[in-house]
């Protein structure tokens, strides 16, 4: 008898919590940037290349915040004293990130200039994440870059971000580019 009861008791068990409706799985999933150094948090540029073309004057590079705000203690600072075309590119090679999945590749920028515009293209293996124009007057920091999918860089080397900033032309005073908080995030 006591068989028979212990028995019941289960099925009505299990036929209470089969008739629950299910929980959802809301545990947020972690995200990682798989970047080294993104926001110069050390202090220097290892491990970013950065390569300009045309005259860029000698005292580019990293830079201490006079007063840290969210965006942390350091970002990049270079300024192109050329008026005529030059470039500025941000590079980090070796990024191991699985072919197919999709990553929000991003940076922030800023800059100045007092003719034309600066434009700001980010890259993830040649594809393009995002890109803007940084008018004269607008010195402000915008968010440049999207999600993509990730489609490999060099077989066994790991993927690449650039940040290329470009003019074509600028004033008397030439053009400055700010970096920060750039990102490879996967989810």
């Amino acid at each position: 008898m006591f068989y028979i009861i212990a028995v019941w008791a289960l099925a009505c068990f299990f036929a209470v919590v089969a008739a629950l409706p299910a929980i959802p799985n809301n545990i947020p999933r972690a995200c990682t940037n798989d970047l080294q150094n993104p926001s110069f948090e050390t202090g220097n540029l290892d491990p970013w290349l950065p390569i300009v073309q045309s005259a860029w004057s000698a005292d580019r590079g990293v830079y201490p915040r006079l007063s840290p705000d969210n965006r942390g203690k350091y970002y990049y600072y270079a300024h192109a004293v050329s008026t005529v075309e030059s470039s500025l590119t941000m590079s980090q090679s070796g990024i191991m990130l699985p072919v197919g999945s999709t990553v929000d590749c991003h940076t922030w920028v800023a800059g100045s200039r007092s003719e034309n515009v600066t434009t700001v293209t980010v890259f993830l293996d040649g594809v393009t994440c995002g890109t803007l124009e940084l008018k004269p007057g607008d010195d402000d920091w915008h968010r440049v870059g999207s999600k993509v999918k990730v489609v490999g860089g060099v077989p066994g080397a790991g993927s690449t971000m650039a940040v290329v900033a470009m003019s074509k032309g600028a004033g008397d005073d030439g053009w400055d580019i700010y970096i920060d908080d750039m990102g490879v995030i996967k989810c």
